[in-house]
C-alpha cells in the first residue's frame, strides 16, 4: 500500500472514531425531545432506627446483617431479670394499696356504727335528764314550802347534774365519732389515689418489661450489626437499623430553569446505573416549595455583596408506579444513583 493511501486511510479511521465519540457523548449528555433530564437523583427509602426503651444487658439478638424481616419479629432480647423484679415489687405494692381500701372501709362502717350507737345512747341520756330536771324543778319548789328535806332536794340535784353531765358527754363522743367517721373517708380517698398510683407503677413496671423485648417496627433489611451478647445498652440507643421496603421512591433535583415543563402527575423514566438495560416508569409526587440551598444546614446569605448567581436545584419526589416488574424493584437499594427524564 502506498503512503498516500495509508495517510488516507488513518484520516478515514480517525474521522471515524470522532464521530462515534460525539455521538456516544452526544447521547450521554445532549437529550433531544420532550423531555428534562437530570442525573443528579437517587434511590431513596425509609431507613428506621430501631433503640433500646431500657436499659440492660444483651440476652440474645435474633437477626444478621441485611436480612428480611417482617414487621413484629423479635430482633433482641434483653436481660429481664430486674423487670421481673420491678414488677413484682409493683404488684405487691398494689395489693397492699387494695388492702389498704379496704380496711379504710370497714373503718368507716365501724365508726359509722359508733356514731349511730352514740346518737341512742344520747336519745336515751336526753330523757333521762329531762326527767331529772323536772324532779329537780319540783324539789326546788317543795323545798322552798318545806316540803322535803334537804337531804333530798341534793339527792335530786346530784341526779339531775350527772345526768345532764352524761348527755354533754355523750354527745361530745357522737362529735367525735363523727369526725372518725369523716377521717376515715377521706382515708379512702387517699387509698383510691394510692391504689390509682400502685396501677399506674404496675403497669410501667410491666411496659418496661415488654420492653426488653425489640421487635421489628417494619417490613424491611436489617443493617450492619453492631452489638454483641452481653454488652450493656442503655435507653435511647440505636441498635440497629432497618430499611423498609414497603416505601421506595426517587429524590431528584432539577435545575431550576428546567420546571416550566414539571408538575406532579408527569410521567417519568427512570435508569438506575446498577441495573443496566431495564427501564423504570415512574410520575411526579410532588415538588418542593424551597431549593436545596434553602433546606441545607448553613443555606447561603447573598447579603455580604460578593454575590455570584448559580442556578439552584429544586428536589423533586419521583414515585416508582404499579406497572414496574416486582423482580426489578427487588434489586433497587436506598442511595443508588438514577437518571430521571421527565416527559411533558
Amino acid at each position: 500500500m502506498k503512503h498516500r493511501s495509508k495517510k488516507i486511510l488513518s484520516y478515514i479511521l480517525s474521522i471515524a472514531v470522532i464521530v462515534v465519540a460525539a455521538i456516544w457523548v452526544g447521547s450521554r449528555f445532549i437529550h433531544l425531545g420532550n423531555v428534562e433530564f437530570t442525573d443528579n437523583a437517587q434511590i431513596c427509602q425509609q431507613i428506621v432506627p430501631v433503640n433500646s426503651r431500657v436499659q440492660g444487658y444483651i440476652k440474645e439478638i435474633r437477626f444478621k446483617e441485611y436480612e428480611p424481616v417482617k414487621k413484629g419479629d423479635t430482633l433482641v432480647i434483653i436481660d429481664d431479670s430486674d423487670m421481673q423484679l420491678n414488677v413484682a415489687r409493683a404488684r405487691a405494692d398494689y395489693q397492699n394499696a387494695l388492702a389498704g381500701l379496704d380496711v379504710a372501709d370497714r373503718s368507716v362502717a365501724s365508726a359509722s356504727a359508733n356514731v349511730a350507737v352514740s346518737e341512742a345512747s344520747i336519745a336515751e341520756a336526753k330523757v333521762l335528764m329531762e326527767m331529772a330536771a323536772t324532779d329537780f324543778a319540783r324539789y326546788e319548789k317543795l323545798l322552798e314550802q318545806d316540803a322535803v328535806t334537804r337531804q333530798q332536794y341534793d339527792g335530786v340535784k346530784t341526779d339531775y347534774e350527772a345526768k345532764k353531765a352524761r348527755y354533754e358527754m355523750l354527745s361530745r363522743q357522737r362529735s367525735a365519732s363523727s369526725t372518725v367517721v369523716d377521717i376515715n373517708r377521706q382515708r379512702i380517698s387517699q387509698s383510691e389515689a394510692g391504689i390509682e398510683l400502685a396501677k399506674a407503677l404496675l403497669e410501667t413496671a410491666e411496659l418496661n418489661l415488654s420492653y426488653t423485648v425489640i421487635t421489628a417496627p417494619c417490613d424491611g433489611f436489617t443493617s450492619r450489626k453492631n452489638i454483641q451478647v452481653g454488652q450493656l445498652v442503655q435507653p435511647g440507643q440505636t441498635l440497629l437499623d432497618i430499611v423498609d421496603s414497603q416505601d421506595i421512591w426517587v429524590a431528584a433535583n432539577y435545575k431550576e430553569t428546567q420546571l416550566v415543563h414539571i408538575n406532579p402527575g408527569s410521567e417519568v423514566e427512570i435508569k438506575v446505573d446498577a441495573i443496566p438495560g431495564v427501564t423504570f416508569n415512574g410520575k411526579v409526587k410532588s415538588i418542593s416549595t424551597a431549593t436545596g440551598a434553602s433546606l441545607s444546614l448553613l443555606p447561603q446569605d447573598n447579603s455580604a455583596g460578593n454575590f455570584v448567581k448559580v442556578r439552584q436545584r429544586i428536589p423533586i419526589r419521583i414515585e416508582f408506579t404499579a406497572d414496574n416488574s416486582p423482580e426489578d424493584m427487588a434489586k433497587l437499594r436506598a442511595g443508588m444513583n438514577v437518571e430521571c427524564s421527565v416527559k411533558y
